[in-house]
């Protein structure tokens, strides 16, 4: 990304704010580095306590980075070493090559005005305006009030907030403070932006225009951005990676489309239940475990059917349907959903399909016939029960 001190020319071309970098090889350089990190804090007594142990990460240039997990997982302890705030106990951060660890005061200080930080709750300075806020970092650098003023503009339009420049925080709504915020994360040019759960204060439509505005702003600035949530749905709408933490160990990470589609941790299991399609209640009281499927003399067999986007192809409903449609029996589409992240098409359905049931044992044969079929389209294929 241009530098405003390095680069006076940035100011004049700011309003287009198109800085993609040309050199193809650095988009792929590794930005923040966390080496077999570990992060030991000690109470009042001296007693010690384990934030983080054996954390292994890459950000590469430009990418959208989210780290996720529940409350006291490790996630704010793990932004913070980013940019010094805190010191590893054992490991190395590094950044654009740079162990954060062995800086001085003075590295320390020239590090940070590479990182940009956009808060939870702003931490917006209520007696100035809009504009004062977005220029403080630079008035306190000593630039030039005229290059301020043209780089404070150029953002103010970036965010969308020319209109505002002149008003208070007090009179703003949540998501107007945080975009203040993200453009006075931005003055200094960064090269990474950290995102503290940026948007947990907002309302959900709020959320995704400054979701939304993180991203163009990625796409646009190439800027790399690393941001930590406890939210899923942040995660799916703004991310290309994600790192999931539970109790201060990484337990999963890799391309969101990925961890998504194909969970392999019970943290990870827990934190998406929020965005899976689970059985209605409903539906879920009349599901019978399929061993009584003998006492009965008709019944429809219910099936978990996933995709996790790892084919090439998109969900064939169609042949799924035939495949299930036994002796002509009615299949149905009950529950469930597929969705599109990151180009990959990936989802659960709950499929009824019907089996004559008999106490000869060929309805589990009936069964078994409908799971071979139905795996030949899908990812994932169980049967729930019957109702």
């Amino acid at each position: 990304m241009a530098n405003l001190f390095d680069v006076p020319q940035f100011i004049e071309d700011a309003p287009s704010l198109a800085l993609k970098r040309e050199n193809d090889d650095a988009a792929t350089q590794a930005v923040v580095v966390f080496d077999n990190v570990g992060k030991v804090f000690a109470d009042a007594r001296g007693v010690p306590s384990t934030a983080l142990a054996n954390v292994a990460l890459t950000v590469t240039r430009g990418e959208v980075f989210g780290i996720i997990g529940r409350s006291g997982a490790g996630k704010s302890t793990l932004l913070r070493l980013i940019n010094g705030l805190e010191e590893p106990s054992s490991g190395a951060v590094r950044v654009n090559g740079v162990s954060v660890g062995e800086l001085d005061e003075r590295g320390l200080v020239t590090l940070r005005r590479r990182i940009g930080m956009v808060f939870q709750h702003f931490n917006l300075l209520s007696a100035k305006t809009v504009r004062e806020n977005i220029a403080l970092p630079l008035k306190i650098a000593g630039v030039p009030k005229a290059s301020i003023d043209r780089k404070v503009d150029a953002l103010l339009e970036l965010v969308g907030l020319s209109a505002k420049r002149d008003a208070y925080p007090a009179s703003l709504s949540g998501g107007q403070k945080q975009r203040v915020g993200i453009a006075r994360a931005l003055v200094t040019d960064p090269d990474i932006l950290l995102c503290d759960e940026a948007t947990s204060a907002l309302d959900p439509e709020t959320t995704r225009a400054i979701l939304a505005l993180l991203r163009d702003i990625n796409r646009r600035l190439d800027l790399t951005i690393v941001l930590i949530t406890h939210e899923m749905e942040v995660i799916r709408e703004v991310c290309d990676t994600v790192a999931v933490i539970e109790r201060g160990e990484v337990v999963e990470s890799g391309p969101v489309w990925r961890v998504f589609g194909d969970p392999q941790h019970d943290a990870t299991r827990a934190l998406l239940r929020t965005l899976v399609h689970d059985l209605p209640a409903d539906l879920a009281e009349r599901v019978k475990p399929v061993h009584e499927l003998a006492q009965a003399d008709d019944a429809r067999i219910l099936l978990d059917v996933r995709f996790t986007g790892a084919d090439a192809h998109e969900p064939d409903l169609g042949a799924l349907a035939a495949a299930l449609s036994v002796e002509g029996g009615r299949v149905n589409f009950v529950h469930g959903g597929i969705d599109r992240i990151q180009g990959h098409a990936q989802g659960r359905l709950v499929v009824s399909a019907q089996v004559r049931a008999n106490a000869d044992g060929t309805a589990q044969t009936q069964i078994a016939t409908l799971l071979e079929r139905a795996r030949r389209y899908a990812n994932h294929v169980e049967v729930l029960g019957y109702v």
